[in-house]
């Protein structure tokens, strides 16, 4: 088994006048890897992403899609694997799915059994799902395998967290912040999302900012994706604050208008 590494599998970095789609454009067509780093000269940053099943609007936050609890610590009954490799075949759950490539730019995290393999991560540069007699899944590694595993390891495969995207749901995360899309962006199309730098983002319904505020998700969010001042939380007797701060205010706006926020998500 050779997977071969998609046109997309280019520079892990690329700066303006490099990239194969502006930021303010919406691409059907995949033209870098997921999570690509884009870094302007005006100090701001992006990550090429993917929308998932709801299309998203421009200046709302952007949150990676739920983990597949199919992909999460597989025993790998009958799958050994051994040092240097680099192309392997892994095992899944059974009734799991994956269109081909899905987990390009995403990772391998082994779980259990012996110390020299328990932590060993494994940057994912293509993907294919096998099915038959048994669920498996094609790879091929960004490195070569370090430490033999038998087939009593488990592992945990990881979409890249630019896939799929979605608009961020809750308070509550559900998953990671990824950042914030410059452009509407139709259901299953690439993107540039921002991560850092002066950016446009809703202020969400009844919020209040102030210049120099720390902001994230508002407490009791109206509308997905808009931000409220970073806030915390009192329960009984905790107080804690569960959703970290994307960035400061540069300017305020109204409710359910944008804000300039300086984005501090790397």
């Amino acid at each position: 088994m050779t997977l071969a590494i998609p046109p997309f599998s280019g520079l892990a970095l690329v700066t303006p006048g490099t990239s194969k789609q502006d930021i303010y454009e919406a691409s059907a067509t995949q033209q870098h890897m997921l999570s690509t780093k884009l870094d302007m000269q005006d100090g701001r940053v992006f990550r090429y992403a993917k929308g998932g099943a709801v299309a998203l609007v421009q200046a709302l936050m952007g949150q990676t899609a739920v983990k597949d609890s199919k992909f999460v610590e597989i025993v790998q009954t009958g799958y050994a694997q051994v040092v240097g490799d680099t192309d392997i075949t892994v095992l899944c759950t059974t009734g799991s799915a994956a269109g081909e490539n899905d987990f390009s730019g995403g990772w391998l995290v082994c779980n259990k059994v012996s110390p020299a393999v328990l932590g060993d991560i494994y940057g994912i540069l293509a993907s294919k799902l096998q099915t038959g007699a048994d669920t498996k899944l094609d790879l091929k590694l960004a490195s070569p395998w370090r430490n033999a595993m038998g087939v009593t390891g488990e592992i945990s495969l990881n979409y890249s967290k630019f896939f799929k995207t979605v608009v961020n749901a809750a308070y509550n995360q559900t998953a990671a912040v990824i950042g914030v899309p410059l452009c509407p962006v139709p259901i299953g199309y690439y993107y540039w999302a921002q991560v850092k730098g002066p950016a446009p983002l809703m202020v969400d319904t009844s919020e209040t900012l102030e210049i120099g505020d720390m902001v994230a998700c508002a407490v009791t969010l109206a509308v997905p994706g808009a931000c409220g001042p970073w806030t915390h939380v009192t329960t009984g007797d905790s107080t804690y604050q569960m959703s970290r701060p994307w960035g400061t205010a540069m300017s305020i706006a109204a409710a359910d208008e944008p804000a300039l926020i300086d984005l501090c998500l790397e």
